[in-house]
């Protein structure tokens, strides 16, 4: 049974941070608007936001037009790939607070270890980012901080150098696709992992093995993704086109899958995309 059957877990310098998020897509641009409003409307008070000018715009917006006190929300914002380095991130980061209109973010990542247009200098100016973030969260800026797509190797560096320890690191995991050495590698330094699926993931979600699981616990291919994330004790970011299928994701909370059900799950056929390489990329 998983660590985290409460809808609420505390990071290691004690923010609470709710354990379901909705996570939201650059893809759906200004439509992003509607669909916060959307999963406000649902119970979901966690926001993972995508780092692009326009998709923090319909966030800030819909954030104000709900009228839900700034104090109930989590809202999680993301550096870009083109604003790494100590005074750009700085920068980056006002402008990312006068867009989602706050003066603070619950949780500030990095959104990516190692982008294309700083690869010839990654170790100085992954330094001086994480620097930059540690500025933030002494400044009270952001309660937590953290880094998302790290592999192992990222993580070790970061914490090599850091003064403060990342709270979060953001993964891409799910059925089919644990990422154990990220994993374990957060884990093992008490790094809390947020996981998500990737975004094109109806053909995940529609997998026989996904659909065979749903009837077996009564529930839908959406709440076992969800519940698997929860199983390894993950927070999960999830998704979806419309109130049904985010209330889906609250049905996690319902049962716990089996280890050996979880086990199956691990060696499934990987339905998404192969690992992507941050290091290698072009972006």
């Amino acid at each position: 049974m998983s660590q985290i059957d409460t809808k609420e877990i505390q990071l290691h310098n004690g923010v609470v941070i709710p354990t379901l998020g909705y996570r939201v897509d650059k893809n759906h641009g200004e439509n992003n608007y509607e669909r916060i409003l959307s999963a406000i409307n649902v119970g979901f008070r966690h926001f993972d936001i995508s780092p692009e000018s326009i998709t923090e715009k319909a966030a800030g917006r819909a954030f104000q037009d709900s009228k839900v006190n700034r104090s109930e929300l989590f809202i999680t914002a993301k550096l870009d790939n083109d604003n790494h380095g100590y005074q750009q991130a700085l920068r980056e980061f006002d402008h990312t607070l006068k867009r989602l209109q706050t003066d603070y973010v619950d949780l500030f990542l990095i959104n990516w270890p190692n982008p294309s247009k700083y690869r010839d200098t990654y170790e100085e100016t992954a330094i001086e980012t994480w620097k930059a973030l540690e500025t933030i969260y002494k400044e009270g800026k952001a309660r937590a901080i953290g880094v998302a797509n790290y592999e192992a190797r990222h993580i070790e560096f970061c914490l090599e150098q850091s003064e403060i320890a990342p709270m979060v690191n953001q993964a891409r995991i799910y059925p089919g696709f644990p990422f154990n050495d990220n994993l374990y590698c957060a884990n093992e330094h008490n790094i809390q992992t947020e996981a998500f699926l990737p975004p094109m993931n109806d053909v995940i979600l529609n997998s026989n093995e996904l659909t065979i699981f749903a009837k077996k616990y009564h529930t839908t291919p959406r709440a076992i993704a969800t519940r698997y994330h929860l199983e390894k004790d993950c927070i999960s970011l999830c998704s979806g086109k419309n109130e049904e299928e985010l209330r889906q994701c609250f049905e996690a909370f319902n049962f716990d899958i089996s280890d050996t059900d979880m086990k199956f799950l691990d060696a499934m056929k990987n339905y998404g995309p192969e690992n992507i390489n941050p290091d290698t990329c072009n972006f």
